[in-house]
């Protein structure tokens, strides 16, 4: 080595800083990190709610199958009645009849129940494989409605 500051000899290495490593994690991973966790855990809460809330529907649709290929127009009524009373609550659909029955469940649903509500009002016994896929329909339409009255 010589003396010579301009000498080339006297070069060094740069002085590197030791790898950053990963863990402990900066501040802000742990607050985006836990604003997920939270809203993960909201979201399963509700999703929990709302499907405890349509057990009524599914349990409808159950029994709504257990009525077999023809289904007596009463028996499929006494179902939609039982759901609409958890759905609207008693006071809306306890009186409802015939033709304001009919209206009711109409009014209620973007679904198609025109045959439903004929064999509703009409004569026969039983409902036909239409107007039993309208029930259907008209249950799947009132998911998420539950009356708060009690």
């Amino acid at each position: 080595m010589s003396s010579d500051p301009g000498d080339l000899a006297n070069l060094a290495d740069l002085a590197l800083p030791p790898p950053v490593s990963f863990w402990p994690p900066a501040p802000g991973v742990w607050i985006v990190g836990g604003t997920l966790l939270a809203m993960l855990l909201v979201a399963a809460w509700q999703a929990a709610r709302r499907y405890q809330a349509d057990a009524y529907l599914r349990e409808a649709h159950a029994e709504l199958d257990r009525l077999g290929p023809a289904p007596s127009i009463e028996g499929v009524s006494e179902i939609l009645k039982r759901a609409a009373l958890v759905a609207f609550g008693r006071a809306h659909v306890a009186s409802l009849t015939g033709k304001s029955w009919g209206d009711f469940l109409i009014g209620t649903t973007s679904c198609p129940v025109d045959d439903l509500v004929a064999r509703l009002n009409g004569p026969g016994p039983h409902a036909n494989d239409r107007a039993a896929a309208q029930a259907h329909g008209w249950l799947r339409d009132q998911r998420g409605r539950v009356s708060r009255e009690t």
